[in-house]
Order: C-alpha cells, then structure tokens, then sequence
C-alpha cells in the first residue's frame, strides 16, 4: 500500500512539473507566437520521451520477470518441503514402533507448527521462524539421532533418515528466507525517479491538449499502478492480496498421511507447545 501511495504522489509530483515546465516554456516564446513555437518545442521531445518510456518499460520488465522467479522459488521450497516432511515419515518405518510412532507424532507436530506458526512468521518477516517449530525441528532432529542401528536395516536405513532431517531442515530456512523481499530499496528509488521523468515529460509534450493528457496521465498512472503492485505482492510471496502463499503442499502431505495411516490414534494426538513465541 504504501509503495502505491508514493507512486500517485510521484504521478501527482510529475504532473505539476510538466505544467510548470510547460507553462514556463511558453512564457519565453517570441510574442505573438500564440504558443505555436511552444508547441512546435514540445514535439521535440519525441526522442527523449521514447528512451525514457522505453529504459522504463525495460526496467519494469526485468523485475516482472525477477519477482516472478522469487514467488516460483518460494512455492517450490514449500513444496520441496512437505516431500521431504512425508518422505521422512515412511522413511523410519523399519525401525521398532516404541520409538517409530514418537518420532511420528512429533514429526506430524513439527509440519502443523510449520503450516501455522512459522507461516505466521513468515508473514512478519521474521527470519527466525517460529519457536515452537523450531523446537519441534529440533526434537525430531535428537529423536532421529538416538535411533536403534542394532540390525542391519536399521543401520542402513538411518543413513537415510539422516539424510532426510537435513534436507527438512535445508528446506525450512530457504522457506524462512523466501519470505523476505529481494526487490532492494535502490531500485524502487530508480522506478520512482523514471516514472516522475516519465509522467512530466508527458505532459510537458502534450501541451494544452486538456483531455488528451488526462487520458495519457490517466492510462499511465493505471498501468504502472498494476505493474509496481505485481511487483510488490511477488516479492512478498507471504503477505500479497491475492497472491499470498499457503501452507497448501503441507496442509496436503498431512491430510494424505492420516489417510494412509489412521492408526495407531497415538499419531495424531494434539500437539503440545513446547517453546512460546517471541513478541516483536
């Protein structure tokens, strides 16, 4: 929201220079000359207004295009994610159930917390991530380590396991830093000098053709409007109206779970907080 508002203030800044500028201009045009010379000036900014509009478009363009990586990026690590949450699941079936079905329930745990409270974080821009998942993350990870290797398959198989509760913990930071935008405020700087440049020279060259600026402003200002909030709601892939991301691969892992693994009732227990969150 508020990058729009600097946006209208920057089209509103741009429209009252160009005024000025043209309005000065005709002031210094010969007598008599009825602001035909003025206009006749105004024509020879064709070139400039081109390259201005175009280094414009082009900029804009890129980071359309960056911003849109950001946002696939981020939906394919929480994607990534919840395969690695579910692998990890089946992956300890060969182990003795005493300790199996624990592991289980806190893993479960660690993917509830990882679908509310870190994506709670998340939207906060809080690299940190959540406490409580965090301290889910990190009991799984002590559980995974005491594991029995007494027989074969168990020692084989806890290569794997291990290998797993790194990936998981791999994909929850790339996750947790996702969630902060990329787009740095330098750029922003430059998008908004371009479009003050853009919008005065415009209507510097339209002159005294009162609707015809309107309409140019007016078509203006409304294309960048959706240009800058795309790319303000895919840089933020967490918190953007309409475009938000949701725990959705998550959500599904878990639900596909419980479908194929409704018993033992011990597994899908409620869920204990074991840290609370910080505040601020």
């Amino acid at each position: 929201m508020l990058a729009e508002v600097i946006l209208l203030a920057v089209v509103a800044a741009g429209w009252l220079a160009g005024r000025w500028l043209l309005n000065r201009y005709r002031r210094k045009s010969r007598p008599g000359s009825h602001g035909d010379e003025a206009e006749a000036g105004s024509e020879r900014l064709t070139d400039t207004i081109a390259f201005v509009g175009g280094a414009y478009g082009i900029l804009l363009g890129l980071l359309l295009v960056f911003a849109v990586g950001h946002f696939v990026d981020a939906r394919q690590v929480s994607k990534d994610e919840a395969a690695t949450a579910a692998a990890l699941f089946a992956a300890v079936d060969p182990f003795p159930v005493t300790v199996r079905d624990t592991l289980r329930h806190d893993l479960l745990c660690y993917m509830s917390s990882a679908a509310t409270d870190d994506w709670a974080a998340m939207r906060a821009g809080d690299l940190t991530g959540s406490e409580n998942t965090g301290a889910y993350a990190s009991r799984v990870q002590k559980e995974i380590a005491a594991l029995p290797q007494d027989k074969d398959v168990e020692a084989s198989n806890h290569y794997f396991v291990t290998e797993e509760i790194l990936d998981l913990a791999k994909d929850r930071q790339l996750r947790l830093l996702h969630a902060v935008p990329e787009i740095p405020p330098v750029i922003w700087l430059v998008l908004y000098v371009s479009a003050f440049l853009f919008m005065g020279l415009t209507v510097f060259h339209l002159g005294q053709r009162g609707w015809l600026t309107r309409l140019a402003v007016a078509a203006t200002t409304l294309l960048l409007m959706a240009i800058i909030g795309a790319l303000i709601q895919l840089d933020a892939p967490y918190v953007g109206i309409g475009t938000s991301l949701r725990p959705v691969a998550l959500d599904a892992a878990m639900e596909r779970l419980r479908d194929a693994n409704p018993t033992p009732a011990s597994l899908w227990a409620p869920c204990k907080r074991l840290a609370a969150e910080e505040a601020g």
